[in-house]
């Protein structure tokens, strides 16, 4: 009998989470009953409370008892708008796991008065119930009926919420600041009770999206409806943040990240913690916030929170933007639910998670951006919409990689069906937004100060102003270069280092569940980086104007380029064996390119030209140089410093231990060192550590040097270097394929023959040292007509001579 008990409860459990709804029953099962009794005091600021409290009670009249609810209601928000909790009262089950009994004398019979851990368990309950009667009330808003879209007669609907409700919800804000109190919140159900006023607000946003249209004006029935329904959300998906995630009060960080003009790196819900956090033993946060996650999963949250995003990308898609604190709202949640949890990361999966990140939340048409015509725009709009969408874009990639990461499942998901060049166009996505407004700010002959008005082609001399100016100031080319900065790292986060699979194994007693990473898995993950690299480099390439890569695609370029080192330079140092897997992918025709190596100066180098829109954020970003270069480098010099990390990075792959061969590094060196001919400076550099290389693994490099024809290319380059420093300065020999950008068009100088004196004789000395390791280099010389070429131009030239005739006199 118990079995057939337990298998019917796995049914009920297992068809409650796929259709997203709860069982009846769960949550009291999941939390135990309130324990201990929570009372208000009867002194000080919960006097008052406690009076109202005794007065509801004892109320038989339901008006009179409704109005003292309302009246303790606001008097309950008035004594605790900043209340932070002791948090003395921890649960039985973790208290029973971590400490001993007398470190928590209270019994589950205890009253406790006052409220500095919690508050009673009465007032929780009838604040879930005032959520039933909100959903009610959402669930009867009569979206159906709307009126015309060109009925802008009207100058108010008068729709709205009852006070009382938003008061509520406020309190619940408040509530969930409490290990206590959510875990009095979970056992009546009040998880449950949310995920219905989410999903009633959602269905009935869903509907609005079906009456809008970019090309036409909003009625103040649907602007009211779609602000009224937004808050609502911003409520109930902040509350269900909280009460994952202790004490972050969530809420009032949407609220404060409304207004914020600060741009922080660390754009998750738990880097923002309040004081209070730190009184909370790490066992316990963890514990709690496992069972928070299932029981919110359970209640079907995840589902719709998975589908208000579908709702906020339509509304993306009709040119309307949604409120930005519900979207970083919805995706904090959902970073919190999806944080090493597989069986959340499953889930999430299979109600469509991943493609709805992958489609992105929808950057902002540059109508929304440039014209007033959202409804979300009013006269009190702050300048700072632009930090908040590159804050929200991170975050939304900071999602999907939590919804993939240790998974093998997922991320083979993101690798099908064409979904890189969908992730790489949503990577770029912000980048190419900016482009965009560039371009039609110059198609609508804007003014300086992007205050010019612009005329309607629908509507003869209807002027409509610009309501997303970018502002002024050096500040907002930090912003894009931090933005640009953390977007390159977040990308490289899904390479699954062994220093990540290090951080994500937690042991088992802390509550967290353990995400032991297959190699599998980080195979997939350097394939999966490599591929999305491939593409993200050559659609950023399509922006440039022929030879003309515009400046703010140039920083953020180089940040990419920087941070893929780093990271690739991580993985090969922790794990040589994965040097193949970046060698199936095409690691070195991607570094040895255009992209990488090759990138070539700016375009305003190349052309002459600066694009200043009145000094604005576009303007200082045309003249910034990029991020790795200090205020004394120009831009080509941050160009060399790249080449120097490359170059680094392929030495080092080159002499990893455990490779059999170094072939495929060695190939590109060369080919660097060929392209580079008219650059001795770099030149030197690739010669120096070809024969560093050569020194370090001698056996597997004369092999490759054979294989490759090493010697005679390495000799030709410095024969080239002595021909150039006799013709001072003419430089019609070459290699063939000199890419434009180290032409150096300026005659010979002292430095310039130093420089190239340097290279040859950095390239002799590779000759030397090969010379005299390989056994048979002499007979592998005297017979390549190359080597005997160069050799002899080298002879004439008197820096050469001494350690040309050394070299074979001791052979």
């Amino acid at each position: 009998m118990n079995i057939v008990k337990g298998v019917a409860d796995l049914i009920r459990r297992t068809s409650s989470l796929q259709t997203g709804e709860s069982s009846s029953g769960s949550s009291a099962e999941r939390f135990p009953p309130p324990a201990p009794k929570i009372r208000f005091s009867e002194v000080g600021d919960e006097a008052i409370l406690h009076a109202l409290w005794e007065k509801y009670e004892n109320a038989v009249d339901k008006v009179e008892k409704q109005r003292l609810f309302h009246v303790l209601l606001k008097q309950f928000l008035t004594v605790y708008k900043n209340w932070e909790p002791v948090n003395a009262v921890q649960l039985p089950e973790t208290a029973s796991r971590t400490a001993s009994c007398s470190d928590y004398p209270l019994r589950d019979d205890d009253v406790v008065v006052g409220c500095s851990a919690g508050h009673p368990a009465e007032v929780i309950l009838l604040l879930t119930e005032e959520i039933i009667n909100l959903t009610t009330l959402v669930t009867d808003l009569n979206i159906t009926v709307v009126p015309s879209k060109t009925d802008l007669s009207e100058t108010s609907t008068g729709l709205a919420l009852p006070s009382e409700g938003f008061h509520a919800l406020d309190a619940l804000t408040i509530i969930t600041r409490s290990i206590h109190n959510c875990k009095v919140f979970g056992y009546y159900g009040g998880i449950q009770k949310l995920t219905a006023l989410m999903k009633a607000s959602v269905v009935q946003l869903k509907s609005l999206t079906g009456t809008l249209s970019g090309d036409e004006s909003l009625s103040n029935v649907i602007v009211e409806k779609t602000q009224l329904l937004q808050q609502i959300l911003a409520y109930v998906v902040s509350i269900t943040c909280s009460f994952i995630d202790l004490n972050t009060n969530e809420c009032a960080k949407a609220q404060l990240y409304r207004s914020s003009v600060e741009f922080s790196v660390g754009w998750t819900a738990s880097s923002i913690d309040s004081s209070s956090c730190l009184k909370i033993p790490p066992e316990t946060r963890l514990y709690w916030h496992q069972k928070a996650v299932v029981s919110v999963m359970e209640a079907g949250g995840l589902n719709w929170l998975v589908e208000l995003l579908r709702v906020i990308r339509r509304f993306s898609l009709k040119e309307q933007w949604m409120d930005v604190s519900l979207q970083y709202s919805t995706l904090s949640t959902l970073h919190l639910a999806l944080s090493e949890n597989p069986r959340g990361q499953n889930h999430f999966k299979s109600i469509g998670g991943l493609e709805v990140l992958l489609d992105g939340l929808g950057v902002p048409s540059i109508n929304v951006l440039l014209l007033k015509n959202a409804f979300h725009v009013d006269e009190k709009r702050d300048d700072n919409l632009l930090l908040k969408i590159f804050q929200l874009h991170i975050l939304s990639l900071i999602v999907l990689r939590e919804a993939v990461f240790g998974n093998l499942n997922n991320l083979q998901f993101l690798c099908e069906n064409g979904r890189i060049h969908k992730f790489a166009n949503s990577f770029c996505s912000l980048a190419f937004m900016l482009q965009e407004y560039k371009q039609k700010i110059k198609d609508l002959s804007i003014q300086d100060d992007f205050q010019m008005p612009v005329l309607d082609s629908s509507e003869n001399h209807v002027k409509r102003e610009l309501s997303f100016p970018f502002p002024a100031g050096d500040s907002y080319s930090q912003f894009w270069n931090e933005y640009v900065d953390k977007l390159s790292r977040v990308l490289c986060s899904f390479i699954a280092t062994p220093e990540s699979t290090k951080s994500h194994q937690i042991p088992a007693s802390t509550g967290r569940i353990t995400m032991p990473i297959s190699s599998l898995y980080s195979e997939l993950s350097i394939k999966w980086a490599m591929r999305v690299l491939l593409t993200v480099f050559p659609c950023i390439k399509a922006c440039s104007n022929q030879n003309e890569l515009p400046s703010h695609l140039r920083v953020f370029v180089n940040a990419l380029q920087h941070s893929v080192l780093d990271t690739f330079g991580k993985v090969l140092a922790l794990s040589p064996a994965s040097l193949e897997v970046f060698r199936e992918e095409g690691i070195w025709d991607l570094i040895f390119s255009e992209n990488f190596f090759y990138f070539g100066p700016a375009s305003e180098e190349i052309s002459g030209e600066h694009c200043n829109y009145g000094g604005g954020f576009m303007g200082k970003l045309e003249t910034k140089p990029p991020s790795s270069s200090t205020d004394g480098q120009t831009k080509a010099s941050s160009i060399e410093i790249l080449q120097m990390e490359i170059i680094s990075f392929v030495e080092f792959a080159a002499t990893c231990n455990g490779i059999v061969h170094n072939l495929p590094e060695l190939s590109g060196l060369l080919d660097a060192l060929e392209q580079c001919v008219c650059h001795p400076e770099i030149a030197s550099v690739v010669a120096k550590s070809l024969l560093h290389i050569l020194q370090l693994s001698s056996e597997k490099t004369v092999a490759s040097f054979k294989a490759l024809s090493a010697v005679p290319r390495v000799l030709k380059v410095a024969s080239i270097q002595a021909k150039e420093s006799r013709r001072s300065g003419d430089l019609g020999l070459s290699l063939g394929k000199v890419p434009q950008p180290y032409i150096d068009l300026a005659s010979e100088s002292a430095e310039a023959a130093h420089i190239r004196l340097e290279c040859m004789e950095i390239c002799m000395s590779l000759f030397t040292e090969f010379f005299s390791i390989a056994e048979d280099a002499k007979s592998f010389v005297l017979r390549d007509l190359t080597c005997i070429d160069c050799l002899f131009e080298l002879f004439w030239e008197e820096g050469m001579r001494i350690l040309y005739l050394g070299t074979f006199l001791t052979s």
